[in-house]
């Protein structure tokens, strides 16, 4: 195994757990709002227990069980937006997990570590909508996140188990022919702006069947 893809390791930094909010001018029910908790949490296939989505249509799910933001790309939006950069924190941006040394570009789709005592699989990118923008009060938060390919990914839960703040991620496997989560992007917005260039080819390892190419 490359000596690089062995050290797709952290400890957890931070664990977010989402509490009911409202967010926006209608007051939207949301999750986003994420609380830092330092108990020990089960991990299902529905994701963390106590964590909150509320529009199950878009959020949650089997495909979507626990959110990864790497915390290096915190410093990258207080780059491009100065005067939040004191609301760029680990946590605000709707994560689960934090963690350094672990990023879209080293990560890929398929990617299987074992997450205190589950065993967690990389699923597809977060798709971030207008609730991250208004949690700013910024309206380029979003599109921000996807040009630059710095929206973090989810993770399918394998098997079930227990995390806490301090445990490990630690990298297990990774599938042939697979490809980096900031890749998806490139791809995604090639095809949304009818970019010439190769298509990659539609059957992406492991990826989610909603990100699926035709």
């Amino acid at each position: 195994m490359d000596n690089k893809i062995k050290q797709l390791s952290s400890p957890v930094e931070g664990l977010y757990i989402g509490q009911l909010s409202t967010i926006g001018p209608a007051k939207t029910p949301t999750g986003i709002v994420k609380i830092h908790s330092d108990i020990t949490h089960e991990i299902s296939e529905m994701g963390l227990n106590g964590d909150i989505q509320v529009d199950k249509r878009v959020h949650g799910g089997p495909e979507k069980a626990v959110y990864h933001y790497p915390a290096e790309h915190y410093s990258l939006l207080k780059e491009a937006l100065p005067h939040l950069s004191d609301s760029f924190i680990s946590g605000s941006i709707g994560e689960n997990i934090s963690t350094h040394g672990l990023i879209d570009t080293e990560v890929h789709i398929g990617d299987t570590f074992r997450l205190g005592s589950a065993i967690v699989q990389v699923s597809q990118p977060r798709r971030p909508c207008w609730k991250v923008n208004h949690k700013y009060g910024n309206a380029h938060i979003a599109s921000l996140l996807m040009s630059e390919a710095i929206s973090g990914w989810y993770y399918r839960v394998l098997e079930a188990g227990q995390l806490r703040l301090g445990d490990n991620i630690e990298f297990l496997e990774r599938l042939d022919n697979s490809i980096p989560v900031a890749e998806i992007w490139q791809i995604l917005l090639q095809r949304l702006n009818k970019q010439p260039g190769p298509l990659v080819n539609a059957k992406i390892p492991g990826l989610s069947d909603e990100w699926r190419f035709e």
